[in-house]
């Protein structure tokens, strides 16, 4: 069997000020994965030592990245199911509710999909801590997050282009020696290096949009100059429409 070593690149940073918990019986109330990410929130905000009855609507709406509106209605669904408090503090009641697993902080910064997070914590909770890996099948992961085949691709296609995992396919034989395909094998990256992918991009796409305004407004600004120059080439189809 193959061994995987630790990422030597991964960063020994004190847990308790750079991630926060989740119970593992968080799966066992098959949240819809709006409601994921705002109890995932909450969780954050207790496990930091913030109050969440300071915690405004459009505060949770502008770190999950929702409107104000979608998070009043997964706020109450959240109350009606008894997982939070009407002050926004989260309650869980299960016997298994001390095990826990980690996400990092700057989950919420990279602007996720509801369904990307919620995979992306399922991965966490399975994930090898000395690795970093873990291999479930789309088929598992689809079963504990409630969640299509078809979302849980797509979902994992998201993580990977955001640089938070890295897959590979593996393969075995049989006892008749057919091959088949395994699950893959997923890698946690380092958080910060998605960070800094979503910054970058970020970046790029701000001096995109300031290149293509200083574009425009040269356009603009030359077709003042020459009012004719804009009417040439109508002119020119013209003619030959003509001809």
């Amino acid at each position: 069997m193959r061994k995987y070593a630790p990422l030597t690149s991964w960063l020994k940073r004190d847990p308790c000020h750079y991630r926060f918990p989740l119970p593992n019986s968080v799966w066992e109330y098959h949240l819809k994965p709006i409601e994921f990410v705002i109890l995932s929130y909450l969780c954050y905000c207790r496990s930091h030592g913030h109050n969440s009855e300071s915690v405004s609507v459009e505060a949770i709406a502008n770190a999950v990245h929702l409107t104000a509106d979608t998070v009043k209605e997964y706020l109450s669904s959240l109350i009606d199911r008894e997982l939070i408090t009407s002050g926004h503090v989260p309650v869980f009641r299960h016997t298994d509710d001390r095990k826990f697993f980690t996400l990092p902080n700057e989950i919420f910064m990279l602007n996720l999909p509801p369904s990307a997070f919620m995979v992306y914590a399922y991965l966490l909770l399975l994930e090898d801590r000395s690795t970093h890996t873990c291999h479930p099948s789309y088929n598992t992961i689809a079963t504990a997050t409630s969640l299509s085949k078809n979302t849980v691709i797509k979902s994992i296609g998201l993580l990977l282009d955001a640089k938070l995992i890295t897959m590979e396919h593996s393969r075995y034989f049989d006892q008749r020696g057919m091959k088949w395909n395994g699950n893959n094998l997923y890698t946690i990256l380092p958080v910060r290096q998605a960070v800094d992918v979503f910054h970058q991009r970020q970046l790029d796409r701000l001096e995109l949009d300031v290149e293509r305004r200083r574009f425009r407004e040269r356009q603009e600004a030359y077709e003042r100059r020459h009012p004719r120059a804009a009417l040439l080439p109508t002119a020119r189809l013209g003619s030959e429409a003509t001809a």
